[in-house]
């Protein structure tokens, strides 16, 4: 089991995790690969559902970028 991360932005996890792949080796390296590939499978997960909202909502306006907040 992976061990529990603090709840923060999932962004910023795969930032954080993507750093880590770069210095670890071994079986730390392959564990949080396998991290990263879930936190970007519940990426793609949050931004199709914010998609689907938009198209079937038809408020296109849901879908906004928080890089400016």
């Amino acid at each position: 089991m992976p061990p529990v991360m603090p709840a923060r932005r999932l962004e910023d996890r795969i930032r954080e995790l993507c750093a880590r792949a770069l210095y670890e080796k071994g079986p730390e390296w392959v564990a949080t690969v396998h991290e990263l590939q879930l936190a970007i499978q519940e990426h793609g997960l949050r931004v199709a559902n914010l998609a689907t909202a938009a198209t079937v909502v038809g408020q296109p306006q849901l879908v906004r970028e928080r890089r400016g907040s």
